[in-house]
């Protein structure tokens, strides 16, 4: 009968833990990324001028219907056949950025559609300026729509986060992935990933959840 074993944590302990703080570390910038560059691709989709609309459909149509792990790579390897160099951990956090961005930007978009005219008119009455009016108004009540959308893609972007081991950063998979190899004990390491990622998404979610109500809105 299999016997749990997990003395293995008393050398590799600090190995995962510093695993899972890669991992914050890469899911905290490819969250600015992402948020950025998806409001960017979103205004640019609503943009009267056609080939900005253009640009942004087909930026979000090729990353969504590419999967990621082709994306990375191509990042990872075939950048450098271009005289392109970066290291594992900035590719991982541009791929990953780059990626959900195009999640984002159909997420923010169909918040600034969910905004009515009458906050436009308003604005506008006051003497605020096109520019203004987006800045103060449409994009706060945009993404307060949006919030729970983009929590849960930020939850899918925390687990895909895990894929990034496979162009040796070593994050929280890419530790455990080590750690196997050198104890041989795959069923307790992935056991505890599995209950890190999940305790991770649910202190997510559970903030998540705090904070909407604190900025729930109603049209």
């Amino acid at each position: 009968m299999y016997k749990l074993n997990f003395n293995f944590l008393e050398r590799y302990g600090d190995m995962l833990l510093d695993g899972m703080k890669m991992t914050v570390i890469i899911v905290a910038w490819c969250l600015v990324i992402g948020l950025v560059l998806g409001t960017v691709m979103a205004l640019l989709k609503q943009s009267k001028v056609r080939i900005l609309r253009i640009f942004a459909t087909v930026y979000v149509d090729i990353l969504r219907n590419t999967p990621f792990l082709v994306q990375l790579f191509f990042f990872f390897y075939g950048l450098p056949a271009l005289g392109i160099q970066t290291d594992a951990m900035a590719t991982a956090v541009i791929a990953l950025g780059i990626n959900t961005s195009a999640q984002n930007c159909e997420i923010i978009r169909s918040g600034l559609l969910a905004v009515k005219k009458d906050y436009y008119e308003c604005s506008g009455a006051l003497g605020y300026t096109k520019m203004q009016t987006l800045w103060y108004f449409v994009l706060p009540i945009s993404f307060r729509l949006a919030f729970k959308s983009l929590v849960n893609n930020f939850i899918n972007l925390v687990l895909t986060s895990s894929v990034c081991f496979s162009i040796t950063v070593v994050e929280t998979m890419g530790a455990a992935k080590i750690i196997v190899g050198r104890t041989s004990r795959p069923f307790e390491i992935y056991l505890m990933i599995l209950l890190c990622y999940c305790v991770f998404t649910y202190i997510i979610s559970f903030i998540a959840k705090l904070v909407d109500r604190k900025i729930h809105i109603v049209l």
